[in-house]
């Protein structure tokens, strides 16, 4: 958990780096019209078969960042495409361009980019810079390339968007979009440095972690054969808007797992999750699992793994890599933002019943920062892209939640049975505040899509 000296040193780097943003002569605007801009060639690396163009985006004290731009077939709308732009996961240098969400089917145009560092292992281009694993490098590149995509600011070649594409911007349709972990950084990003990225007017955030205690899931997770593991020691009663409740006074460490494991007297040990963040060569934990390591002896100084984080080394990290003191922000920088949390009743890592991360989130979000915020999209537009009714699937009037966070999986889609719902609801989720965003609406729920959707998904069994 961040501390207030911490939480000060975030803030003043932010400012800093506000500071340091040049004021561009040019500024593309909101619609730049509806003549169809000539689009630039592919540069190397481009991938023909997305209609996609690799550009670079200078980001001070990081060099040129890398970035992939997708357009669809056709826009979304008569007028134009929207933009979303997708966030890449960090807690492992491996993660290249990230392709989850289809340019055809959103009508939008995609943007994607490679953290300081990083190279994209399909197409071999790179950023210049350092990765430090959504870090204040990783953020300050994600800031430049989110003001690239919404018309703030052109390319390295002073290039803007709209000349890059064969289709019309709507850069007053754009938002962010974070699957997993990434969320944290686009959360950051927004809370962060929400004064420069005034063009964001929404963010789709699909199971994304808040704390360090999620991250390496301490309070369960999935067996490599499909079953929930729980951790007994875990309380889902417990839960905050800043904290969870993980009784660490049996955590002990296995030699032979490599990990630390829960003790327990009935000798049904909990061993920890081999799925866990990996940063600068070392595995890392929540800083209170790490302390208890020490405080229990079940680790020494002397004896402590060197490929571990220290207690210390997990406190400095995880200070700039939680997002739950920094929502109350979004209320100062960006507090028209809107923001939709999509998630399945079994989530893609987490097991806990009470969807501990979900619940911070919303909690962030709408009830400490006051923004519109939605759980699940419309049932309207999953069904509009299933191509069928869908009464299995949630219907949850925006800026409400469960009445008992234990009943949140109610609330969930359900998890896919031989269909591709984890394919059609964050399409829908993202559809859905694209529209809302280009007709200003937002009311609580909707009776049918605001634009027609061609159906893309297989019919899913019930």
């Amino acid at each position: 958990m961040a501390t207030r000296q911490s939480r000060t040193a975030l803030a003043l780097l932010a400012v800093l780096f506000l500071l340091a943003i040049p004021l561009p002569e040019q500024r593309a605007p909101a619609s730049p019209g509806l003549g169809a801009p000539v689009a630039a060639p592919l540069l190397p690396g481009a991938d023909p078969a997305r209609r996609g163009v690799t550009t670079f985006i200078d980001c001070a004290g990081v060099g040129k960042v890398a970035v992939s731009i997708s357009e669809p077939a056709e826009p979304r709308y008569a007028e134009g495409a929207p933009v979303v732009v997708a966030v890449s996961g960090f807690f492992t240098p491996s993660v290249g361009y990230v392709f989850e969400l289809d340019p055809d089917a959103l009508g939008a145009i995609y943007v994607t980019m490679l953290w300081p560092g990083v190279r994209d292992a399909r197409t071999g281009v790179s950023s210049e810079g350092e990765f430090d694993y959504g870090g204040d490098a990783c953020l300050r590149a994600l800031c430049e390339v989110i003001r690239f995509a919404t018309g703030e600011t052109p390319n390295a070649d002073g290039r803007f968007l709209h000349e890059l594409v064969s289709v019309p911007v709507l850069y007053e349709v754009a938002g962010l979009y974070a699957f997993s972990h990434s969320g944290i950084a686009a959360t950051n990003v927004l809370c962060l440095y929400g004064e420069v990225l005034q063009r964001v007017r929404f963010f789709v955030g699909r199971e994304n972690p808040t704390i360090d205690p999620l991250y390496p899931l301490e309070p369960g997770h999935w067996s490599d054969d499909g079953r929930p593991v729980d951790n007994p020691f875990y309380d889902p009663y417990g839960t905050t808007p800043m904290t969870v409740a993980i009784d660490y006074s049996t955590v002990d460490w296995s030699w032979e797992e490599g990990r630390p494991v829960f003790r327990a007297e009935d000798g049904i040990d909990y061993v920890c999750s081999s799925k866990h963040p990996a940063m600068w060569g070392k595995d890392y934990w929540s800083t209170a699992l790490l302390q208890a390591l020490l405080d229990h002896s079940a680790l020494t100084r002397a004896s402590w793994p060197i490929s571990l984080a220290t207690p210390e080394e997990a406190a400095a990290a995880w200070a700039f890599r939680t997002t739950v003191e920094n929502y109350p922000r979004l209320s100062l920088v960006l507090p028209d933002l809107k923001v939709m949390l999509v998630f399945a009743d079994d989530d893609h890592v987490q097991t806990a019943i009470d969807k501990p991360h979900i619940r911070q989130a919303y909690d962030g979000f709408h009830e400490r920062a006051g923004l519109w915020c939605r759980l699940n999209p419309d049932r309207a537009y999953v069904e509009a892209f299933l191509g069928r009714t869908a009464s299995f699937t949630p219907d949850n009037p925006a800026n409400t939640r469960p009445e008992t966070w234990m009943n949140i999986r109610s609330w969930a889609y359900p998890t896919p049975r031989g269909g591709n719902l984890n394919v059609i609801e964050p399409l829908a989720a993202v559809a859905e505040m694209c529209d809302r965003t280009w007709q200003s609406e937002w009311r609580d729920d909707l009776d049918a899509p605001l634009v027609p959707i061609s159906p893309i998904g297989q019919p899913l069994g019930s």
